[in-house]
């Protein structure tokens, strides 16, 4: 069998990766199209006729990515199965009406969307597990708390000079991880400055963790002028508090930040607030109006799942973070949120969904 594999975000991309190796070792002829890299379907549109099944990701932002290679699929009446990352991602709003009913079938990535799915159009849904790639999430965040906790240090910059320190044990840390949009990541981080202003946050260092699909789109004229002003914008918000120095974000990555944070701040549908509940990492997520309207351009609702079945506590405002971020510093605040993360997110049996996956398409194909 031949069987193609696209997702044009990062997290997808690196479930679509994972599909494809598997599908490669049972011995089927795979195609696997890189993730972050657009127009894809248009430059290798012609080894798309002959497949006999492309999986694709829905994008949260750049949506038309995977419906080019929907289309494609459509026209040569190749079967298109859709690929959720997460929970929400089959309905995403660019793919209503004219795509979902075309598409063959949905992976879900939880058994609870299957309704909804079907109400946005899709003929069929299967759950199997839970997306592999938050296998990966959860194995990288583990391994940085291994990593980071023991030896309690961090590259901190202090009024503008870099030094390494060694946090005492009465020293906090606080991890953001902000999404795609400069504009919003620059308001987001003025409400968490405002809340610790509004607390005692002697001993407290921001982590605050860049999202790699933050950068100027190359076809919007005017774009790398914007993001340099917002980037400079964001270094005079950071300079008057102790912020870390997270700018290699090769090593600085998502799983990092959350390894290395006592409280993480969540204020998008950002994957690693999954592998966070999973690792009982204490997480506060921002649901905020300016938040909610993120989440609603991504998933096309206003919640998030994570928050929403318990695997972080729901601050609405300044003072409500405030008061969570001291809440979850404490032994009670840490504990009473691991109760929750074991209720919502269960360690699974078995990570490898991929698996269940490859043997379904060899079932109905």
């Amino acid at each position: 069998m031949k069987i193609g594999f696209f997702c044009f975000d990062n997290a997808g991309g690196d479930a679509m990766a994972l599909l494809a190796k598997e599908a490669e070792t049972r011995g089927h002829e795979v195609t696997l199209f890189p993730k972050q890299v657009r127009g894809l379907a248009k430059e290798r549109g012609q080894e798309l006729i002959d497949l006999d099944a492309m999986v694709t990701g829905l994008s949260s932002f750049e949506t038309e990515q995977e419906l080019e290679f929907a289309d494609f699929c459509l026209k040569f009446q190749t079967p298109w199965f859709v690929f959720e990352d997460v929970p929400g991602a089959c309905l995403r709003p660019k793919a209503k009406d004219y795509w979902a009913y075309r598409a063959k079938l949905v992976f879900l990535a939880h058994p609870s969307g299957s309704e909804a799915a079907k109400e946005f159009g899709y003929d069929g849904t299967v759950y199997l597990g839970p997306p592999p790639q938050w296998r990966l999430e959860y194995e990288s965040l583990m391994q940085a708390k291994a990593e980071n906790w023991p030896r309690r240090k961090k590259l901190v910059e202090i009024s503008g000079v870099s030094t390494e320190i060694g946090l005492s044990k009465n020293d906090r840390s606080v991890g953001l991880i902000l999404g795609k949009e400069p504009e919003e990541n620059n308001r987001i981080i003025k409400v968490v400055k405002e809340a610790l202003a509004g607390m005692d946050a002697r001993g407290i260092v921001l982590v605050v963790g860049k999202h790699p699909g933050e950068r100027p789109d190359p076809n919007k004229p005017g774009d790398e002028e914007r993001f340099t002003q917002l980037f400079v914008e964001r270094s005079k918000i950071l300079e008057d508090i102790w912020v870390a120095n997270t700018n290699d974000t090769k090593i600085w990555k998502g799983a990092r930040i959350a390894g290395s944070a006592d409280v993480m701040i969540y204020a998008s549908g950002t994957n690693i607030s999954i592998a966070g509940a999973y690792a009982r990492v204490p997480g506060i997520y921002l649901n905020d109006e300016g938040v909610r309207a993120r989440v609603k351009i991504q998933t096309g609702g206003e919640t998030w799942f994570v928050a929403e079945l318990g695997g972080a506590v729901k601050a609405s405002s300044r003072d409500q973070l405030a008061d969570a971020i001291q809440f979850l510093l404490t032994s009670a605040g840490q504990d009473r949120c691991c109760r929750q993360q074991e209720k919502a997110f269960p360690l699974p049996d078995d990570w490898h969904t991929e698996r269940k996956i490859i043997e379904f398409l060899e079932k109905v194909m």
